[in-house]
């Protein structure tokens, strides 16, 4: 691709821009429900995955 200038700033406002991520919520405590939950701050479902993978079949 051919430039108009040789300043760097233009190949800069070239990039496609990312998205930043946020952090992650910090985890729940102890005796939280969502304790140990990979998915945890992605938004809860209930009934929780975990609870219906550790039922007996």
């Amino acid at each position: 691709m051919k430039y108009f200038t040789d300043r760097p700033m233009e190949r800069v406002m070239m990039q496609i821009p990312r998205a930043q991520r946020d952090r992650p919520p910090p985890q729940p405590p102890e005796g939280h429900p969502c304790h140990g939950c990979r998915r945890y701050g992605e938004g809860c479902v209930l009934p929780c995955y975990r609870s219906v993978r550790d039922q007996p079949v």
